[in-house]
């Protein structure tokens, strides 16, 4: 069992959260706390990586206060000079909203900056931030595998070639310069739904779910595990990642504490589908983390550790990314 931190690079003040619904207007913005935000994400990370997390990981979003990283490249080449040990984690790059071309580029840069130490995990995106480059919500799903292909040809690829997909055309492709680790770093596809977990076995990717209860993370675990095998070819377990949110206390008497201080946050995760992020529907249920926002561990250190234990049994998830 390994474990990720996610450094979600959150602004550090309350003013920016009071604002209701998404986007967040730049007017809230202070650069000084802006500064001092960046530089505590930072300082955390470096720290998760002494203490011995195996893995910091960062995510693209846009718009708003939570998560400052619009850029994931740019923030893991900061990261890969903080963090000296563990892997960075970029899970992920939004690949049905920029050039998957770019992407393969800078995927390469970064396993060059950490030495040989990233991994990837495609994105396609939430509904809102696909206002945010103008992309067509009913092209996502074909749009991030197509990408997802072609990213993983142009890190592989020896020879320069050309590329004529459904979304996607280049003349040449040639990246420059190529990544330390061969054929290409660790990739992982996201898998909240079963089309995405039957994409991933197919490319024998790993594959990432977000969020969802156990029993749904066991259900969609066991469908990737048979389409792997159909496609000749049995995951490891560190290719099973979850990612949730967690929080620790030094004793069980405050863990409900926690839990309702931490109703804050489930509240800002939606209001990203208010305002302007309303505009387009919310896809189903099965599609989307049912808990996002919720806090799946809680409690002194040696309940999260049963509490984990207990989930890696019942779903053979072997990295949580918290």
């Amino acid at each position: 069992m390994q474990a990720s931190f996610f450094c979600a690079n959150g602004y550090l003040s309350r003013e920016a959260f009071s604002h209701s619904g998404w986007p967040t207007p730049p007017a809230l913005y202070r650069s000084e706390i802006g500064l001092q935000s960046m530089q505590a994400a930072l300082a955390q990370a470096k720290l998760a990586d002494e203490v011995g997390f195996d893995w910091v990981s960062c995510s693209e979003h846009h718009y708003t206060p939570l998560l400052q990283t619009p850029n994931a490249a740019v923030f893991a080449g900061a990261l890969s000079q903080v963090v000296r040990k563990a892997k960075i984690a970029v899970l992920g790059p939004l690949v049905s909203m920029n050039n998957p071309v770019r992407i393969a580029e800078e995927l390469a840069m970064l396993d060059q900056l950490s030495g040989g130490r990233l991994i990837v995990l495609f994105l396609r995106g939430t509904p809102n931030e696909f206002l945010a480059y103008d992309t067509n919500p009913d092209e996502t799903r074909s749009r991030t595998q197509e990408a997802s292909v072609l990213i993983i040809r142009a890190l592989t690829e020896p020879q320069p070639f050309g590329w004529e997909g459904r979304h996607y055309r280049f003349r040449t492709v040639s990246v420059w310069p190529g990544p330390v680790q061969r054929p290409h770093p660790p990739m992982y596809y996201s898998g909240n739904s079963l089309e995405s977990a039957t994409f991933a076995a197919a490319h024998r990717l790993g594959l990432g779910i977000s969020f969802y209860p156990p029993h749904m993370v066991a259900q969609l675990i066991g469908h990737y595990k048979q389409e792997c095998a159909k496609h000749g070819w049995e995951p490891a377990p560190d290719q099973l990642l979850y990612r949730c949110f967690a929080a620790v206390c030094e004793d069980d008497t405050g863990a409900d504490a926690l839990g309702a201080a931490f109703s804050g946050m489930r509240q800002a995760v939606e209001s990203l589908m208010q305002g302007r992020g309303a505009a387009l529907p919310r896809p189903p249920q099965s599609q989307v983390g049912l808990g996002l926002g919720e806090l799946r561990f809680s409690g002194s250190p040696d309940t999260l550790v049963r509490q984990i234990t207990d989930f890696h049994e019942a779903t053979g998830v072997g990295v949580i990314d918290v």
